[in-house]
């Protein structure tokens, strides 16, 4: 890399910090992160980090790295409560990605500013920053599948041992994070495209390196499976065949689940979509191999992840990632031509780019006042300053679509980006709180996240419970029945049944408003004496 790599990756690291980190204190967790955040605690408050349990049990079902990550930042900042804090080991990798997506396309393309381009793409695609904001798995293993990925390409043009023992360190920290998903979403549709357009020379003049790669791979990310293997074989072999069934059987969707993934671009929504036009993609693009290439690897990505029966939105990361390169090289193109050089469908798009642009501009104070100032859930200074930056910025891109057309070819591309990061930091917690997660305030009852900051001593049971309220209460709770001997005494989380107040009284009785704005009662029982 030179200076000039130097200079942009220095800008591009404050706008993905800005990107990833801006919004890790929006969200109050759902299942998956719940899952992490418990498993991590557990694995701190036991000191036993290669045998993960949850809520007591034992946890088998996801690789432990991001877990390990998790409890490391609980370890080094000493705070296990604060849903914020645990997010940032996912905000930094997701930094990471946008240097691995700049290096990546510099090795590719040899073009230091289109390679700016994609990766300022990938900083500000919606459903990238959305994930880079939720310590779950899936973000972190093709992550790592795609540091993998970085160095197969180094290794494939400079010939060096040292890049193949780098990549097979990425790739096992994507098994070490969900198994063979990565390589499966993400390698695989690589190497396949890549040698369908650039041939299998590479290859075959790097075979060895690559079984090197492999086997450093494997031997890393088995480690852990060996150990606990060896402790419990039986509950793990359950759990991979437990595992395997659930791929084929829960959250399945139709095989064109991933079709509108372009909505899921965001701000690039009308670029990505025009991306997969192959006929027109291609000729924006200098180097057609290397347009050739992108466009397979992204159509596989997704017929890859098509083929598989259990789907989620958020398992379509990969999708993203390489749609990111072909919008950024479609941005390369518009940036360095003249208006009166463009074709009709040039400027139709750009002028379409720049309308919707003006529609976001205007529209969202307009939301925020009707739905928010009006309620009196925003306040008057922050309702005027959402109305100065949206308003100006809607303006301002009007007069360049109308007026300044040789000048709107260089804002669309980077008012696009920037309009998605101020909309993100800005409003971001408005719509999850009204429109994503809508919840009703119940202010008359502290919120339960005050439980976790201060978790009870006595043990808490429950019989109808959720998992996020293991980690909501900060405490694991115990399973209840008929047949549970109870102490003198403990915590009921929920209705208490019938019979346990044959023997018990409640003496204390707690309730919390929980995150979905359902109630969450805790009641201190003690044995009735005799």
């Amino acid at each position: 890399m030179n200076r000039k790599d130097l200079k942009y990756i220095l800008i591009l690291l404050p706008i993905s910090i800005f990107a990833f980190f801006s919004n890790i204190w929006v969200r109050p967790a759902d299942l998956m992160e719940a899952r992490n955040f418990i498993t991590a605690r557990e694995m701190v408050e036991n000191n036993n980090f290669l045998i993960p349990t949850l809520n007591g049990f034992l946890r088998f079902e996801k690789p432990p790295l991001p877990t390990w990550f998790t409890a490391g930042i609980m370890k080094l900042t000493g705070n296990m409560t604060d849903e914020y804090i645990l997010r940032i080991p996912v905000a930094i990798c997701s930094v990471l990605f946008i240097i691995l997506l700049y290096y990546f396309m510099k090795l590719l393309t040899k073009d230091s500013f289109k390679s700016f381009l994609v990766a300022f793409v990938g900083t500000t695609t919606f459903m990238l920053i959305k994930i880079g904001n939720e310590n779950t798995w899936d973000i972190y293993t093709y992550i790592f599948a795609f540091g993998a990925i970085t160095f197969i390409l180094k290794g494939f043009q400079e010939k060096k041992t040292r890049d193949f023992i780098i990549g097979g360190i990425f790739l096992a920290g994507s098994i070490l994070s969900k198994g063979p998903v990565g390589i499966y979403g993400l390698v695989i549709p690589f190497l396949i495209s890549y040698t369908a357009v650039f041939g299998f020379k590479d290859l075959k003049l790097n075979l060895k390196k690559i079984f090197l790669m492999v086997f450093i791979a494997t031997v890393l990310s088995s480690v852990w499976a060996i150990v606990v293997y060896s402790k419990y074989p039986d509950i793990f072999l359950s759990v991979l065949k437990k595992e395997e069934k659930t791929w084929s059987t829960r959250h399945t969707e139709s095989f064109i689940y991933y079709i509108d993934y372009f909505v899921y671009m965001g701000v690039w929504i009308f670029f990505s979509f025009m991306a997969v036009i192959y006929s027109w993609s291609r000729k924006r693009n200098s180097n057609k191999n290397i347009s050739k290439f992108i466009f397979l690897w992204n159509i596989l990505v997704i017929l890859f992840l098509s083929f598989i029966k259990m789907k989620k939105k958020r398992y379509g990361i990969p999708i993203y990632m390489t749609s990111a390169m072909s919008v950024g090289i479609i941005c390369e193109y518009y940036y360095n031509k003249i208006w009166n050089e463009l074709k009709k469908s040039d400027r139709i798009l750009l002028n379409v780019q720049g309308i919707f642009m003006c529609v976001i501009s205007f529209a969202i104070p307009i939301i925020l006042f009707l739905k928010g100032y009006m309620i009196g859930s925003i306040s008057l200074k922050y309702m005027l300053m959402i109305f100065i930056i949206f308003i100006s910025f809607g303006v301002l891109t009007l007069n360049f679509i109308v007026r300044k057309k040789e000048l709107s070819i260089k804002f669309i591309i980077f008012g696009s980006g920037i309009l998605m990061l101020i909309t993100n930091i800005s409003t971001n917690w408005f719509f999850d709180r009204n429109f994503i997660k809508k919840t009703n305030e119940l202010i008359e009852y502290q919120k339960i996240k005050v439980v976790r900051k201060n978790p009870p001593i006595s043990d808490v049971y429950g019989k109808y419970y959720e998992i996020e309220d293991v980690w909501r209460i900060g405490k694991n709770i115990k399973n209840y029945d008929e047949n549970t001997n109870l102490p003198n005494e403990f915590i009921f989380f929920g209705d208490v049944p019938e019979e346990i107040l044959d023997n018990y009284k409640i003496y204390k009785k707690e309730i919390y408003v929980k995150d979905d704005g359902n109630l969450a009662e805790l009641s201190y029982l003690e044995k009735q004496e005799v």
